[in-house]
């Protein structure tokens, strides 16, 4: 097993881009992210790769962002003595919020089909990356949820077009105001994954489906997703990330007022870690 966050291992025309931060349950640092892209596109230049898996070791799929990270790359980190860092320029937040959108959209309009093998927490950057790629074959055991959405973004986020399709209009409503988190089996009835499996299957589900997607000539494969390409920018596909990148700098910097739950203030006060739970709490009383 590699020690870098992220890493790309081929099993024959089976690219497989795994996130490996197993102790944080895969939290994705805005670096992580970058370099995943990257190996995206590695994946996609080797013509030896057909089809991409994309997977998290240890006992989840990805977390979402790793907050900490977040915090100190948008500037937000209190000073040593504790007093509170001058607010970053808005033109800071959008150009590393648009770097984050490319991001997003590089897994969105790949060149080859990418399917994700989904497994314990599957939230904030992981649901979205599970909502963008083709395919999503999870674990019946697996626990999604758009909770990041609970910081203050209440329906914001980088590709409504995509998630109105999805789920259909009320329904994406309902999973981003509320934040609750569903199984296995309910992203399977909402559309999100595929199929659902018992987690003990998932691997070899996933190979299979992988190794029958790869059976197709490899220019097929990739002109087939040039033409889904096209229908999803009739839709609105390469708009929604623009949209996004804006509204994610506007949604993280809110004015809380005093009767409202201001999740950095109480990180500052408690830790990140109560911080999470004082939310949950907050919102699911």
């Amino acid at each position: 097993m590699s020690d870098e966050a992220v890493y790309l291992e081929k099993r024959g025309p089976v690219g497989h881009l795994v996130l490996n931060r197993p102790e944080k349950h895969n939290a994705l640092r805005f670096s992580d992210l970058d370099d995943l892209v990257e190996l995206l596109h590695e994946a996609e230049a080797d013509d030896d790769i057909r089809v991409i898996v994309l997977r998290g070791n240890g006992k989840s799929f990805c977390s979402g962002h790793d907050y900490n990270d977040a915090v100190r790359s948008y500037g937000l980190e209190p000073q040593a003595d504790g007093t509170t860092p001058r607010r970053p320029s808005q033109r800071s937040r959008l150009t590393r919020d648009r770097r984050l959108g490319e991001g997003y959209k590089a897994f969105h309009f790949s060149l080859k089909p990418v399917i994700a093998q989904v497994h314990g927490t599957c939230t904030g950057a992981g649901m979205y990356l599970a909502e963008l790629v083709d395919l999503v074959i999870c674990a019946d055991t697996a626990r999604f949820s758009h909770a990041e959405q609970r910081f203050g973004l209440a329906g914001n986020t980088w590709h409504l077009n995509t998630q109105i399709l999805l789920y259909g209009p009320k329904r994406a409503r309902e999973i981003l105001l509320l934040g609750d988190a569903f199984d296995g089996l309910e992203a399977e009835s909402l559309g999100l994954a595929n199929r659902c499996v018992p987690e003990a299957e998932l691997e070899a589900v996933v190979e299979d489906w992988a190794t029958r997607v790869a059976q197709h000539p490899r220019d097929a494969l990739v002109t087939g997703k040039a033409m889904w390409q096209m229908a999803l920018e009739s839709l609105g596909g390469s708009e929604q990330f623009a949209r996004g990148y804006v509204g994610h700098t506007l949604g993280t910097n809110l004015r809380f007022e005093d009767d409202e739950f201001n999740f950095l203030k109480q990180r500052q006060q408690a830790g990140t870690r109560e911080a999470f739970h004082q939310r949950d709490t907050y919102y699911d009383q």
